[in-house]
């Protein structure tokens, strides 16, 4: 029984409000929600887990990831949402920004996202690729990393480049 229980406290929290969703749009709090859409859910109470697979989308605020997997933790003690993991054929869309890669790690206690693996970040016809980009929302700071290969970057010096600025 308890085990129903947890499971549907986490269906709860990821299930989209459908009767209240345009009043929920204008509350300030929304930001603070993740919906997921999947062809498949597994819940694992004991581990602290929902593995969604297949045709993943996730949306938080203004960040939307798709994968073909997504894995959310959470603390078994309080329910709070930790982090996410999309993996295989990553996607990411941020204010005016894209981004493709291997795997994305939301951690969304820290508020901090890391894209691994053939990353490549474009705004316009700006570009920024490497093999890891760590952005860091709560101190405004990103770092691109090669690891083995090279980092690269191409900006605009005619007009103001936001390439590398993710804001809050």
């Amino acid at each position: 029984m308890r085990r129903l229980l947890k499971i549907f406290f986490i269906i709860s929290l990821l299930a989209p409000s459908y009767g209240y969703g345009e009043q929920l749009k204008d509350l300030t709090g929304l930001s603070d929600m993740v919906e997921i859409e999947a062809d498949r859910l597994d819940v694992s109470t004991i581990d602290g887990q929902a593995v969604f697979q297949g045709n993943v989308k996730a949306t938080r605020g203004d960040i939307l990831v798709k994968g073909e997997t997504l894995t959310l933790f959470y603390d078994n003690k309080t329910q709070k949402v930790t982090s996410l993991i999309a993996e295989k054929n990553v996607y990411v869309l941020w204010q005016d920004k894209e981004a493709s890669c291997n795997k994305a790690v939301y951690r969304l206690d820290r508020n901090l996202m890391e894209l691994m693996g053939d990353v490549v970040i474009t705004k316009g016809q700006e570009r920024l690729s490497g093999q890891k980009v760590t952005i860091d929302m709560a101190s405004d700071r990103q770092v691109v990393e090669g690891q083995g290969g090279r980092v690269k970057i191409r900006v605009n010096t005619q007009e103001e480049s936001g390439i590398l600025q993710w804001e809050k």
